[in-house]
């Protein structure tokens, strides 16, 4: 299930964004999710908000490593403050989840606020629906 599971979320990412060619997805790609892991990290230092995301995605969901939402958390900050859409939303749906209303609220409107970086329909998607959860939140 887990396999099927990281396949689909390759699948989708590959597709939202069109990084093929990363490194670090050729390898979670093979399975080899540590070395995934550690390229996303790596570029993510070297100012990747996007592979800020996936280092981010792979901790918080566990994917073939050690689930760290705590540490998952902090590659999705560094990835917000690089512009990943992405990264910011993940953000707000965890502050939400958290029950963090405040910081939910931030982070949504700051993706409603990101329309200059949207790379493909997905990120459209995203930032329409995060103006609508950040106006629904009270």
């Amino acid at each position: 299930m887990k396999k099927i599971l990281i396949a689909g979320i390759l699948g989708i990412s590959l597709f939202a964004h069109g990084e093929s060619n990363d490194p670090g997805m050729k390898l979670l790609a093979k399975g080899e999710n540590q070395k995934a892991l550690q390229t996303f990290e790596q570029e993510c230092q070297n100012g990747n908000g996007w592979d800020c995301g996936n280092a981010g995605l792979m901790l918080y969901m566990g994917m073939g490593i050690k689930k760290d939402i705590s540490e998952s958390k902090k590659y999705y900050n560094k990835g917000c403050k690089l512009n990943d859409i992405d990264s910011c939303e993940n953000l707000a749906e965890i502050a939400y989840k958290e029950q963090n209303i405040i910081s939910a609220k931030a982070y949504f409107k700051k993706v409603c606020g990101m329309k200059k970086y949207i790379k493909n329909s997905l990120d459209a998607k995203t930032i329409a629906e995060s103006c609508k959860k950040a106006q629904s939140i009270k």
